[in-house]
């Protein structure tokens, strides 16, 4: 009899862009997991990408792909606009779901999605892949020890010069700052009811629109219970560093670039007159999985990854497999109301800014 932690777990991709193929090049390097199919729009699309990373089950549709029998996880890498119904579609067809970001435009949309996965007792991983790597579990810990003192307040910066107009900055960029700020602001074991009730509360904003009408630049100031404030700046206009920083009464942490896939995290104890007295900052490193690489293709060719640190894809997809075989609806590192929580704020953070 298989051992359910071992048992294989297979996989079907549904989208063949960027982050797909870095993906694959993951999810045939985990132990007990294959990637039996691979869904596109079109049969010429589902080939080239399946006979690229040799995926032995090439669909020309998403629905034939979702539909497959031996298929246990869909992972939805298709356009975002399309993620919900794709999502639904899955779930529908009685699988699993690993879903890129943002998984819906809306809180309204993602609880939907929800639902409809509780319902059918399937599990639903909203794909922030942030809250999976081991870097983050250690701002926890800082954090929780006291270490920095009291956390006040909190600060994330997610602009880059690539992709103004093509979609929301807030939905592409700006849903890792407003994570950061809850994984460091709120309580990432009981987030608020998704009434919102003692939840963080948008109290600014303010945005760019591009001429395409979608948003490129927004910032934001956020108020989390506990008399607790965080801010962020989103941009696919122009460019920053990236990075992340936790403030507390007794020191700071930082996290530098990239903060939403991070590997170093920097704690500096600050005291005395004007807090001018600064220790020696400690610096907390974090390699990235050793027994991840980029592989070559059947052809020979090796393209490696597409964004940086993908690497540490493996974290969520290892956490996907982990909650599949233990039979879990959602991951105890992003539970299904933190990720309504996160898009009721970019909701409201949308409808802040445009008055």
């Amino acid at each position: 009899m298989t051992d359910a932690t071992t048992r294989i777990v297979r996989w079907a991709i549904m989208g063949t862009g960027s982050i797909a193929n870095d993906m694959v090049q993951i999810l045939k390097q985990l132990p007990n997991t294959e990637v039996i199919a691979i869904g596109s729009r079109s049969v010429e699309g589902a080939k080239r990408f399946g006979d690229r990373w040799d995926i032995p089950r090439q669909y020309g549709s998403y629905d034939e792909a979702a539909s497959d029998k031996d298929v246990d996880i869909c992972y939805i890498a298709t356009p975002s606009l399309r993620h919900p119904q794709d999502c639904l579609m899955a779930i529908k067809n009685g699988k699993a779901v690993l879903c890129e970001k943002s998984m819906a435009p809306n809180n309204i949309v993602a609880k939907e999605v929800l639902d409809a996965a509780k319902e059918s007792n399937l599990l639903f991983v909203h794909g922030v892949w942030s809250r999976f790597f081991p870097a983050m579990q250690k701002v926890r810990e800082i954090i929780d020890s006291g270490e920095i003192g009291t956390v006040r307040s909190a600060r994330a910066s997610f602009c880059q010069n690539d992709g103004a107009g093509s979609c929301s900055a807030l939905l592409e960029t700006g849903i890792y700052c407003a994570q950061f700020l809850q994984w460091a602001l709120g309580d990432p074991r009981n987030s608020a009811g998704e009434d919102g009730g003692a939840g963080p509360v948008v109290r600014g904003a303010c945005q760019t629109l591009h001429e395409s009408g979608n948003d490129e630049h927004v910032t934001a100031i956020i108020e989390f219970p506990g008399n607790k404030i965080g801010s962020f700046e989103c941009s696919l206009a122009h460019c920053s560093s990236r990075s992340a920083t936790i403030y507390g009464s007794a020191g700071v942490i930082d996290i530098p670039f990239p903060f939403w896939c991070p590997t170093k995290v920097k704690v500096t104890k600050m005291t005395g007159l004007g807090s001018q007295q600064w220790s020696e900052p400690e610096i907390h490193e974090f390699a990235l999985p050793s027994d991840i690489e980029a592989l070559s293709t059947k052809d020979g060719e090796v393209p490696g990854f597409n964004f940086v640190n993908s690497q540490g894809l493996a974290y969520e997809a290892a956490e996907v497999n982990r909650c599949f075989r233990e039979g879990l609806i959602e991951s105890p590192s992003f539970s299904t109301q933190q990720c309504i929580e996160i898009l009721r704020l970019i909701s409201d953070i949308g409808k802040y800014s445009a008055k």
